[in-house]
């Protein structure tokens, strides 16, 4: 049971010794008697308490009645009287400055005009009169021309002898700035508290005994455990045993706070992971400690960032001491302010001997290169340009000169530069080398003029020898052409007069001779005109397949005889660009090597394909195929695979001729073969008609 306000039982007290029943009864009594002019003082409470002056009691309740009625007049709290018919009839001063109201304004007013009708629903509903007393509920009253404000009311129903109900005690405390603090509080928790549960940082709460009361939700996240796991856990169970000992080394609870320690801890299914630890004391009025805060962030992505650099770091800082190359990094006033072991190579100084030192007091810098020096400087620093490869001659530390060739490049930290990086390489050996090659190449010039001229002279012999040889190879042509001429006309008629069986095969055997003297002289003829002329071709659309047809029925007389099967799988729309004399003429060769290459009753394929501009045409037989070998020279001039088979009309140059009539169609012919006895396939390439 609420105990009751310290004013409620002075009232009391006072009801008990029957002055407050004195009270209502004069007040009721006042307020009988018709058109009675009520002379009024500083408040009605004065005149009931003058009326009760005149009472005769013992001094005793004297003393009481004084000591209730400065209670009364003086108490910080609103204090009114009601009637039975909850009228005010009496109030302390304080009730006027409360309500903002004068005495005529109180007096005899409706107490239920004084509060909002909902707020006064509310008071009613709480049936204080059958209940006798209701401390300190929060309502809401109006405040004259100012609105409403918030109270604390206690009410207590003043019964009279018989225990009937005469009137209430009503006592008001102005609980405005308390309610705006409790809403401003309200207000500020549930901030911390959407802060609390929304922080991507775990945050934890543990009692006096270091057990975990209460976490936020990135707690579960971050660790895995659930609700459950996590309440009542012994907070040294999440950190390894010595990353607790380094904790318990830090003595927070006697330090009260500790910020940013770095930790570990473990995730529920033993992962160890890097933490950011903060951690507070908490601590009652007297200074016991009743638990702790701990705030603790996952690092271990930061750490194994900061590794990665640091490793990058050793790397650099090893490139560093170990390039070939003396850098130094400078400050905007030219103080050394990090460079690396090279430097000692360089110039004679220790490295220790040249940072913190403005380099132009080591005595380094040659006079004459100075104003280099401050161009280079300027550029770098001033205007953030990047020098490249600038020859400067330094001085060695015991006294020799050395050439290096030097770059810049200015160091930035937000658009500001702050240094620069100078790279310096000894150039002194490569300088004597590239004059010694400057020296080598002007021999070389000389020389390779001389060579020019001899090569020149050479040419002009090899053009001249290569003309003659054009020359005598045309005579001699057309000289042995001319007397076989009227032997290819006689001989078949010879042979076919001739009687005696021997003497005909004799005749027979000399015309075959004297035709393959004659198809060679031909194909000699033709190939140097085809290998020296620069005619310009007569390209026509031509279908593949019509002419590769057209070349089969030429050589019919042939395979027949010996029963060839050709198939010509080439498409009827398959059309190339192409001199129309000169395919025929390679398709001619390429067939007729295929017939004289196969055996009886042979096959022999010819495909085509489009290979992105070109038609890649490809003549297929099962014959006596190629050697590895043979292949690179199977079209080289004169060139035969078995040169013991005399008995074919063979010149040697059908396929040499093939070659150059492909290539000056701006294509190129191969052959493939897997070896003797496994047949060849011939490939060219001609330009498509797209």
């Amino acid at each position: 049971m609420k105990e009751e306000p310290d004013i409620v039982k002075e009232l009391r007290d006072a009801e008990k010794l029957g002055l407050l029943y004195n009270m209502i009864k004069n007040a009721i009594e006042e307020i009988k008697v018709p058109g009675e002019q009520i002379e009024k003082s500083s408040t009605y409470s004065n005149h009931i308490f003058e009326d009760l002056s005149k009472n005769t009691y013992d001094d005793s309740i004297v003393s009481v009645e004084e000591k209730y009625k400065t209670i009364f007049e003086n108490y910080a709290i609103g204090i009114t009287l009601v009637d039975n018919k909850e009228r005010i009839v009496s109030w302390n001063k304080y009730t006027e400055e409360l309500l903002n109201m004068s005495q005529n304004e109180l007096y005899l007013t409706s107490v239920s005009l004084l509060y909002p009708p909902e707020e006064w629903q509310k008071i009613r509903s709480e049936n204080i009169r059958q209940k006798g007393i209701k401390f300190r509920m929060e309502t809401r009253m109006i405040r004259k021309n100012k609105g409403l404000f918030d109270v604390e009311l206690s009410l207590c129903v003043l019964k009279g002898k018989e225990g009937k109900t005469v009137g209430s005690v009503g006592i008001i405390k102005d609980i405005t700035k308390l309610k705006n603090i409790e809403r401003e509080l309200k207000t500020s928790e549930e901030r911390y508290r959407t802060i609390f549960e929304n922080s991507a940082i775990a945050i934890t709460l543990t009692d006096k005994n270091e057990r975990i009361i209460s976490w936020n939700k990135f707690t579960e996240i971050l660790l895995g455990f659930s609700k459950d796991e996590l309440y009542m856990k012994p907070v040294k169970t999440l950190y390894p045993s010595e990353e607790w000992k380094k904790i318990r080394l830090e003595n927070i609870r006697k330090k009260g706070l500790q910020n940013q320690m770095e930790s570990r801890m473990y995730k529920k299914n033993n992962e160890i992971i890097d933490v950011d630890l903060s951690l507070s004391v908490l601590k009652n009025h007297e200074g016991k400690v009743y638990g702790s805060i701990g705030v603790f962030k996952d690092t271990s992505e930061r750490k194994k960032i900061e590794g990665e650099i640091k490793k990058r770091e050793e790397g650099f800082r090893i490139i560093f001491e170990n390039i070939n190359d003396t850098i130094a990094y400078m400050d905007n006033h030219g103080k050394v302010i990090d460079i690396n072991n090279r430097v000692e190579e360089l110039v004679g100084y220790k490295k220790e001997e040249i940072i913190g030192k403005n380099f132009v007091s080591l005595g380094v810098i040659k006079l004459k290169e100075i104003p280099k020096m401050i161009k280079l400087f300027k550029d770098s620093i001033l205007n953030g340009k990047t020098v490249n490869l600038i020859d400067i001659e330094l001085k060695h530390k015991n006294g020799n000169n050395i050439l290096v060739e030097v770059s810049t490049r200015a160091i930035k930290e937000n658009n500001k530069i702050k240094g620069t990086v100078i790279i310096c390489r000894d150039i002194s050996e490569r300088k004597k080398a590239e004059d010694k090659i400057k020296e080598a190449n002007k021999k070389l010039e000389e020389f390779n003029k001389i060579l020019e001229n001899k090569v020149k002279e050479r040419t002009t012999e090899v053009e001249k020898l290569l003309q003659q040889k054009d020359e005598f190879i045309f005579h001699l042509s057309h000289d042995l052409r001319t007397p076989l001429t009227p032997l290819v006309a006689f001989l078949p008629l010879l042979e076919k007069k001739e009687k005696d069986p021997k003497t005909k095969e004799n005749i027979k055997l000399l015309n075959n001779k004297v035709n393959t003297l004659k198809n060679l002289i031909e194909k000699t003829l033709k190939f140097e005109a085809i290998y020296t002329s620069s005619e310009i071709l007569d390209i026509q659309v031509l279908n593949l397949k019509k002419e590769i047809d057209d070349s089969i029925k030429d050589q019919q007389r042939i395979y027949n005889q010996i029963n060839i099967i050709f198939k010509n799988n080439v498409n009827s729309n398959f059309t190339i660009k192409a001199d129309m004399l000169y395919l025929k003429e390679v398709l001619n060769n390429l067939i007729s090597n295929a017939i004289k290459n196969s055996p009886e009753s042979g096959k022999i394929t010819i495909d085509a394909k489009k290979i992105d501009n070109f038609a890649e045409i490809s003549i297929k037989d099962n014959g006596v195929g190629i050697e590895k070998d043979q292949i690179e020279h199977i079209f080289d001039e004169f060139y035969k695979t078995d040169i013991s088979r005399h008995d074919l009309d063979s010149s040697g140059l059908g396929l040499s001729i093939c070659k150059q009539i492909v290539l000056k169609h701006g294509g190129r012919i191969w052959a493939e073969s897997k070896g003797f006895g496994k047949g060849s396939i011939f490939y060219f390439t001609l330009k498509l008609n797209n």
